[in-house]
Formats: C-alpha cells, sequence, structure tokens
C-alpha cells in the first residue's frame, strides 16, 4: 500500500476490504476504484461515498470504455477533494493502468502519463498497450471537443 500521487493511494490483495474500517480511518480515503474479477469484494465498515468497481483483472483486459471510466471517476472524485483508493484483488501493481487512464483524462499526454506509472511505487519496466492509450487520448480529446460521433469504443 502507497500514496502514488496527491490524494491518490494504491493497494492490492484481499485483505484490505476485510480492514477497510480502519483503513479509511487511518488514510482519510473516502473513494475506491476497485479492481477485481467476477464481483465485487465486500468492503467492512462504513460505504465509501464513492465507489467504482470494475470487471478487470490485468490491464490488457480493460476496454476503452474501462479506461474512459476510471480516468473519468478518478477525477471527479479529486475535483470533489476525495482521498481515492486504486485496488486490485490481484495486487497493487494491477492498479497501474487506472493511474495512466486518469492521467490521461486529465490531459496528460500518454508517453507522458505512462512514464509517470514506471517509476516508484511502481515495479519496472512498465509493458503496456500503447496503441490502446493512444485510442483514449484520442477519444478524450473528442469528447472535450463534444464529437462523440469519432469515439468508436469497440477494439480496432
Amino acid at each position: 500500500m502507497t500514496w502514488v500521487r496527491d490524494g491518490i493511494f494504491a493497494a492490492g490483495g484481499e485483505g484490505l476490504p476485510e480492514a477497510w474500517l480502519s483503513f479509511a480511518a487511518q488514510t482519510g480515503i473516502s473513494a475506491i476504484l476497485h479492481l477485481r474479477p467476477g464481483a465485487p469484494a465486500a468492503f467492512q465498515g462504513p460505504i465509501p461515498r464513492s465507489f467504482l468497481w470494475l470487471d478487470v483483472a490485468a490491464e490488457d483486459q480493460a476496454t476503452l470504455p474501462d479506461r474512459l471510466l476510471a480516468g473519468a471517476f478518478v477525477e471527479a472524485c479529486r475535483a470533489e477533494g476525495q482521498r481515492v483508493l486504486l485496488h486490485a484483488s490481484l495486487g497493487r501493481q494491477r492498479t497501474r493502468w487506472a493511474l495512466v487512464a486518469y492521467r490521461i483524462w486529465c490531459g496528460a499526454a500518454p508517453e507522458v502519463a505512462r512514464r509517470e506509472a514506471s517509476r516508484t511505487p511502481w515495479l519496472a519496466p512498465y509493458a503496456t498497450d500503447d496503441a490502446a492509450w493512444a485510442r483514449m487520448a484520442d477519444a478524450v480529446r473528442n469528447l472535450r471537443r463534444g464529437s462523440t460521433s469519432e469515439i468508436s469504443l469497440s477494439p480496432p
């Protein structure tokens, strides 16, 4: 478990949902982006103010809609002043793509966001699908321009 950026924390494993009450009290986190295949884990204690579960086990399973939703969710929570937990039941390293999605959603170039995700506390090197991030950046630009007709949410 570690802070990866101001107001954004990354953690993994099945133990954290069981210890949510104490973890939330210690960290002040009120929003969770939860990555877990099949079904969300049951977080014990107070219900987070914001919660998004994505049925994604690993980055290569994250579709364009998953990436856009993750980025938009984290940005909306941060805009409200919430601290956000990026949590993957299968391990913290599996949350890295959610940080990249957030940074691209906020306007960072894909290469800048990927470079940030290859630094500590993440393990290097960061093997990722550069084309998927380029598609996300294009989709974000089109959304910002109000042009949804140019956005394809299906794989190429």
